[in-house]
């Protein structure tokens, strides 16, 4: 494992925010970044759309900062981790089981939301700065060489799958609604799924749905 290509890349994306002053806007920017850095090479890599910031984030550690494998700012914050840090590694544990996960984002920089994100960096898929992530990712990929790739959201599942040029395998639902939309890349699947923090609309059976999906096909990749 190329430990050394992906620390260059943390290197490189803290050169690329310096640079570029709209970035500056972010908290912080997420990349690489192990649920438990003992627990070896990642089986699975979690990919969201963008990271989340709040209010108390940039309170306890002031930015620009990271989430990354070679610095967390939640390790250094004076509160700890926030408890949406600790609620999503809770509902990654949930969804993935036991497997070693390394989480990485689509667009890097943080925002407490979409319309935010919007805001501050005007577009999403028509950002400067989304070519620069993919491929970053795409490195990431490489290097770990994992089972899967799970993406938490489906609103962008056909833009995200165009984006690293994905083929479709099967959509999965739970009556009539869409809860995973499964892809594959040349090495290994994708799976889009529904956001894991939704509330609204989001049932206890779709939950176990997506919960039982992953663990078979997990088992098989």
């Amino acid at each position: 494992m190329n430990r050394e290509r992906l620390d260059s890349n943390i290197e490189a994306i803290r050169r690329y925010t310096a640079e570029h002053t709209e970035l500056h806007k972010a908290h912080h920017f997420l990349y690489d970044l192990p649920l438990n850095k003992d627990a070896g090479l990642p089986e699975v890599v979690v990919m969201g759309i963008s990271p989340g910031e709040t209010p108390a984030d940039r309170d306890a550690c002031p930015g620009p900062t990271e989430e990354t494998w070679r610095y967390d700012f939640h390790e250094h914050s004076r509160s700890g981790r926030s408890p949406g840090s600790k609620r999503w590694r809770e509902l990654t544990a949930k969804f993935i089981g036991g497997r070693s996960v390394v989480f990485t984002e689509l667009f890097f920089w943080s925002s407490n939301n979409h319309a935010e994100l919007l805001k501050r960096f005007e577009s999403l898929w028509g950002s400067i700065h989304l070519k620069f992530c993919i491929d970053m990712n795409r490195d990431l990929i490489e290097v770990y060489q994992p089972k899967a790739v799970i993406f938490v959201g489906l609103s962008n599942s056909k833009k995200a799958a165009d984006a690293f040029e994905l083929e479709h395998v099967e959509t999965h639902r739970i009556g009539g609604t869409r809860v995973v939309e499964r892809y594959r890349d040349k090495q290994r699947p994708w799976f889009f799924t529904k956001h894991w923090t939704g509330s609204r609309g989001f049932t206890m059976a779709q939950r176990d749905a997506i919960r039982v999906y992953l663990e078979q096909n997990l088992k098989e990749a």
